[in-house]
């Protein structure tokens, strides 16, 4: 009797330990990913990378940083994320939510070069 109450107190204890760690396996798969967005006038790259995709509708965050001499802007209009001015060297760190699924287009809005026109990027929702 008492080997049988032991083996199911074992039994028991092993199967919340497995049921912890799907728990937090499961955390860690949730977790916003982390994007490193680079901005740079077009003519030396322009944003770094131009295409960003990420599985499912989730947090982002995304950390922006302006590596080139000039000053640079951010806009993702449908999602409504806007960063008027990135200085020379600064960066930027900001969490997006998107609502759904789709391609959206982010550019600069500040004059950086001749072919600032060329400046924009997107984010792919999958």
């Amino acid at each position: 009797m008492r080997s049988l109450r032991a083996m199911s107190v074992t039994l028991l204890l092993g199967s919340a330990a497995i049921a912890a760690a799907g728990v937090a396996i499961g955390s860690c798969r949730a977790a916003a990913p982390v994007v490193d967005l680079v901005a740079r006038a077009p003519e030396y790259g322009g944003w770094l990378p131009q295409s960003i995709r990420i599985e499912g509708i989730r947090p982002v965050t995304l950390v922006i940083r302006n590596t080139d001499v000039v000053t640079h802007g951010f806009y993702l209009p449908e999602l409504g994320i806007s960063i008027q001015r990135l200085e020379a060297g600064e960066t930027r760190r900001l969490t997006l939510t998107p609502t759904r699924r789709g391609t959206f287009p982010f550019y600069c809005t500040v004059w950086c070069s001749v072919y600032h026109m060329q400046m924009r990027g997107e984010l792919i929702i999958e």
